[in-house]
């Protein structure tokens, strides 16, 4: 069953501000391209592709950072991209957690007032059971409840990635949307992540949205792949098998894939 539908979603930006004429319009760029895409429940779908193709636009346009130019954005069956789905109600059921978790955690702010923030916000009957909300969210992301009196710069890097996601995990959604959020972590912390979301995705029955430029964590971790180009989606596939994919550009990547996994492997 679907959970999120993107239908012929584009972005335009205007290339420079000039007075409309009656012969001629703004110049603009279309950065999205007519993308068609869904998201069944209890499903990853990695979204790959060189930077520059949309992908992040796409994540802001789904949050409602950006303005969809056309094309509609279903949720449940319901467009949210109209001006009747307040923004409160999308951050309930959709999160975003990026590439850098220092700017997504309050330096000021311990682990125990991060969490509580967006519980108090949206489920501000159960701060009661904040202790123990706090501790199944922390146990979620791999951490102890030492974690709740730290501050972001006692933690390393994976660590901070980690009390992002529980954060993100604090308002029960239905998707996490992540973009690039492993991208900047050493290889083994990336596979320990890649590994626990996987656990939390079988446990919660929670829909992911993964960006990636790292085919191997997409390998391991979504159910389906959908490939971005020059601001389209050019193929979608499950299956890896090199002989199966249309798109040069899509076989170019899951060749480079392929070729680094012999390298590792004879090592």
């Amino acid at each position: 069953m679907s959970l999120l539908e993107l239908c012929y979603v584009s972005k335009e930006y205007p290339l420079r501000a000039s007075r409309k004429t009656w012969f001629k319009t703004n110049p603009s760029v279309k950065v999205v391209k007519d993308v068609n895409l869904t998201i069944n429940k209890g499903e990853c779908l990695a979204l790959i592709g060189e930077s520059g193709s949309g992908k992040s636009t796409l994540a802001k346009l789904i949050m409602k950072l950006e303005t969809v130019t056309s094309g509609q954005i279903l949720l449940d069956g319901q467009m949210i991209n109209g001006k009747q789905v307040t923004d409160l109600t999308i951050y309930k059921r959709i999160q975003l957690v990026l590439q850098d978790s220092s700017t997504s955690l309050h330096p000021k702010m311990h682990v125990e007032e991060i969490l509580k923030e967006p519980i108090h916000n949206y489920f501000p009957e159960q701060m009661v059971e904040w202790e123990e909300m706090f501790l199944k969210l922390l146990k979620l992301v791999g951490l102890d409840h030492s974690y709740l009196s730290r501050y972001s710069h006692q933690l390393s890097g994976g660590q901070k990635q980690r009390v992002c996601i529980a954060k993100a995990l604090a308002v029960q959604p239905d998707l996490i949307i992540f973009d690039e959020s492993i991208a900047s972590l050493d290889r083994d912390s990336q596979a320990s992540i890649v590994n626990m979301l996987k656990h939390i995705q079988k446990k919660e029955q929670i829909s992911y949205l993964f960006i990636t430029h790292d085919l191997q964590a997409a390998q391991t971790l979504c159910d389906q792949v959908a490939v971005m180009y020059q601001g389209e989606i050019v193929e979608t596939f499950s299956n890896w098998d090199l002989r199966q994919l249309k798109h040069p550009y899509t076989r170019s990547l899951v060749h480079i894939l392929n070729k680094n996994s012999f390298e590792e492997k004879t090592v």
